[in-house]
């Protein structure tokens, strides 16, 4: 693959901070990864492999070229030898200042999202995180770890966040329960869809007030993303994913105001799915732009 600058998504260079549409946050955290390892390495694939997208995108007509535009921040650097506890506090610490900027944070292991947005936000309990996943990530624990990949979920649910979970496939009994009992918590698991898609869209039209949209790629079916640290079978189909991510997009009663795409690990032989993912950041970015702009903003 040809050198790609660091700080560049698609083969357009990185707009100025004051003049981006887009924050684009590199998070390359991994520190509670439970099976698979190498998500640290997702953000810096996932640019490298957007040089080969084109800048036209043919389901929206949106031009890259024009808008948005996306300012590629350095990527975070975290110290090794320190807890996630700590990583976590920086990346709240780098978020803080973004407030009002429209964030996407590319991971890293699925942990950063506690971080992001309690960075981004004060109350919680404002916010409803959709959250595209094959897990539900609602555990108190998780080897013994209070905080982890595996926990996150469970630590803004006790901050006060309501959750539309969508393509949850892989849960424990204690995370069945809270999330069966929990009048905060929608879930839709990846085996009801058949008979419960149309309801997973019209819960996605029903949403009003602040939104964060965390897509964990082992949400997809593995045979579209496999490179992920813990691949489940059965996940939403490419379309499924970006019926989702249009519905988010295009309801107009939501403050669509951050995102994350996370636990991707890049592919050993290039070219593998990294251009993928790549394609996936790119969709989200369109269909945002397209929802803002036919709302008029």
């Amino acid at each position: 693959m040809e050198s790609f600058p660091e700080n560049q998504f698609l083969p357009t260079p990185s707009a100025t901070f004051d003049a981006a549409d887009v924050v684009m946050v590199q998070l390359p955290l991994e520190k509670t990864v439970s099976y698979g390892t190498g998500t640290s390495g997702g953000p810096r694939a996932i640019l490298q492999s957007s040089s080969q997208i084109e800048l036209f995108e043919e389901e929206t007509g949106l031009d890259f070229q024009y808008s948005p535009k996306i300012h590629v921040a350095p990527p975070l650097r975290f110290d090794p030898t320190e807890s996630l506890e700590t990583a976590l506090g920086q990346i709240r610490d780098f978020m803080r200042p973004l407030r009002g900027r429209f964030v996407f944070g590319l991971g890293g292991e699925h942990s950063l999202t506690y971080g992001t947005l309690t960075g981004l936000c004060d109350d919680l309990r404002d916010v409803t995180v959709v959250q595209l996943d094959a897990h539900a990530d609602l555990a108190d624990t998780l080897g013994g770890l209070k905080w982890s990949h595996g926990t996150v979920m469970r630590r803004l649910w006790e901050r006060g966040c309501r959750f539309l979970q969508i393509g949850i496939r892989s849960l424990s009994r204690e995370e069945f329960e809270v999330a069966s009992t929990s009048d905060r918590i929608t879930l839709y698991y990846a085996h009801e869809f058949p008979r419960r898609w149309p309801e997973v869209l019209e819960s996605l039209r029903r949403l009003e007030g602040k939104v964060y949209f965390t897509l964990d790629v082992d949400g997809l079916d593995p045979s579209l993303i496999p490179s992920t640290g813990t691949p489940q079978p059965n996940g939403l189909s490419w379309r499924q994913t970006m019926d989702v991510i249009r519905g988010v997009a295009e309801n107009p009663k939501i403050d669509w105001f951050s995102t994350d795409m996370v636990e991707f690990v890049p592919s050993p032989h290039p070219p593998g799915c990294d251009l993928v993912a790549a394609r996936l950041a790119m969709k989200v970015l369109a269909y945002r732009q397209i929802g803002l702009r036919n709302r008029g903003k």
